[in-house]
């Protein structure tokens, strides 16, 4: 994967951090067990910056020991920092230990641990069977079925749930409406079906084609939506999902160059002069195994 850097994570984030599904979250801590004698184990896949860490420690309450798997060097480096800046802001503990850090709440404490991972080549070498459960957030839409079949494989191999975040939908709603959005909207879509290294990925199919997956095996999936709403206050994100979706649009189909020009062109004006809107779909995923009955098919 190419062109997750912290600064965009950075901006992402407290529109992440608005979206997400709390009541998902809180049934993903429930689904973990209580901890009552030592610290619940949870793997964050695709964890960059570590910004799935810093939103759900606090909601899943009680102590926590979290391994952050990616494979970008920077955003591994970034970990630490960024942990601790917003520790800090929270007004907790941070001190870095081996391999990571530990932000102590007074309440609780929480340790996040680094490891750096090829999750297209090595997933499997993740031991999904000694953490307590697995997370990752806007990352399923990069991947194939395939790979999902793999995730699959592991988790229900070892019985252990799973919190997906923040994963596209399809849904892109600018407001106001131009004629153009359709043409812009379909070619981005096709740009996210592309290889983003993980073979060719599902894009907005990928959250019911793992909800369908472990179903099947015998977990109870939910899902909620968790949308961005980006409004006219927040113009330099809406000026970064111009500029995203246009460069999408412009590989996907290069011959409709002109009108993605037109159209980027109008929506700068209308940010300049606080009139536009988007909402972007995401949708966030439960799964939960039910701990009575084993998996429908053999592993």
């Amino acid at each position: 994967m190419s062109g997750f850097t912290t600064d965009w994570l950075r901006q992402r984030e407290p529109f992440d951090a608005a979206a997400r599904d709390k009541g998902l979250a809180r049934r993903f801590g429930a689904a973990l067990g209580n901890g009552q004698y030592a610290p619940r184990r949870i793997v964050d896949l695709a964890a960059g910056s570590g910004a799935n860490f810093r939103a759900l420690a606090p909601l899943l309450g009680g102590d926590q020991d979290w391994l952050l798997v990616d494979d970008d060097p920077l955003l591994i480096a970034a970990q630490a920092v960024e942990i601790a800046r917003w520790a800090k802001r929270e007004g907790w503990r941070c001190q870095t230990i081996d391999e990571g850090v530990l932000v102590e709440t007074g309440a609780a404490s929480w340790r996040a641990r680094a490891q750096k991972v090829d999750l297209a080549q090595f997933l499997e070498h993740i031991d999904v069977a000694a953490c307590d459960g697995v997370t990752t957030a806007a990352f399923l839409d990069l991947v194939s079925a395939i790979w999902l079949d793999r995730l699959c494989h592991l988790l229900t191999r070892a019985r252990r749930p799973l919190l997906a975040t923040l994963t596209v939908d399809g849904r892109r709603e600018w407001r106001p409406a131009l004629p153009a959005d359709s043409t812009v909207n379909d070619a981005f879509r096709r740009h996210q079906a592309g290889d983003k290294g993980f073979g060719p990925a599902l894009g907005n199919k990928a959250t019911t084609y793992l909800a369908d997956r472990l179903a099947a095996q015998g977990y109870k999936v939910n899902t909620a939506r968790s949308d961005w709403r980006i409004g006219p206050e927040h113009g330099e994100m809406l000026l970064q999902m111009v500029e995203e979706s246009v460069a999408a649009a412009r590989e996907a189909a290069p011959a409709a160059s002109a009108v993605f020009d037109e159209w980027s062109a109008e929506r700068n004006t209308q940010i300049r002069s606080g009139l536009l809107e988007l909402n972007v779909g995401h949708l966030d995923l439960l799964a939960a195994p039910d701990r009575r009955s084993p998996a429908r098919s053999k592993q």
